[in-house]
């Protein structure tokens, strides 16, 4: 990885392009970070120091080297960044059909997280999530009491799966149930490349009065590995306008509502 040295750089960018160097190095040193950055091995010790305090990376002599919170939370905002416009406005849609007194379940998706941002006001609501970004965000709203769905943790999306999670969800029942997906497709409906993932998202779909997909447009038309939720099992998907037509139009002729947003 290149740091593009910049004098005008800020101090939160600036460390977050630390913390990509250790991601992508495992480890960096003091006298490098500083010619990289073109700043002073004072400032570069400030922030490493800073950084150590927030748990993302371990000060070492002359240096640093990555902690695993910091690996997983620069995974984990990578995939958030992408197609956020989407994301945002697709929560939105999904958020308008959660109210205070229901059962829901959240699932680990980067779209998952962006309706947790936007229901912090409902009150006597229950979450069930296997989302640690998803529970942390909830977890000081007085009105919402989060259950965590434990596990394994997978890094590249933060989510807890496992055989721990079968005893509780063969008991589970939730109102709604918003569910992302890595592929979507008018025969096939949603899947992950995960086995686990979509073992534990097909148990949660058994347990949902109402199914909702909510993924952009950049997952339709491919194939996974695993489906989780067949289309007769599917009562709407909220994407974006540009999903394909012809695939929004065959999951409707099965009785698929596609929002659009």
């Amino acid at each position: 990885m290149t740091i593009n040295p910049d004098d005008n750089l800020s101090t939160d960018h600036r460390r977050e392009q630390i913390l990509a160097y250790l991601s992508t190095h495992g480890r960096g040193l003091v006298t490098d970070l500083s010619q990289l950055l073109n700043v002073s091995e004072v400032t570069v010790r400030k922030d490493l120091d800073f950084l150590e305090t927030q748990g993302l990376l371990t000060r070492i002599h002359g240096g640093a080297v990555a902690s695993g919170r910091g690996r997983l939370e620069l995974s984990f905002g990578a995939r958030e960044q992408e197609n956020l416009d989407e994301k945002r406005r697709i929560a939105q849609a999904a958020a308008a059909l959660i109210q205070s007194g229901q059962r829901i379940f959240l699932d680990a998706s980067t779209t998952a997280l962006q309706i947790a941002r936007l229901i912090k006001d409902r009150e006597n609501l229950i979450v069930v999530t296997n989302g640690l970004y998803t529970a942390l965000e909830l977890v000081f709203c007085e009105g919402i009491t989060t259950i965590v769905l434990g596990g394994t943790i997978r890094p590249r999306s933060s989510s807890l799966v496992g055989n721990l999670n079968a005893d509780l969800l063969r008991r589970l029942r939730v109102d709604i149930g918003f569910f992302g997906a890595y592929s979507i497709t008018a025969k096939d409906g949603l899947m992950e490349t995960d086995m686990d993932e979509a073992t534990l998202k097909q148990s949660v779909v058994q347990a949902t009065g109402m199914v909702v997909g909510i993924a952009d447009a950049s997952k339709f038309g491919t194939t996974s590995f695993s489906i989780f939720a067949l289309p007769e099992e599917i009562d709407k998907i909220i994407t974006d306008t540009n999903a394909p037509p012809t695939i929004v139009e065959a999951l409707r002729a099965q009785g698929v509502d596609v929002e659009l947003v």
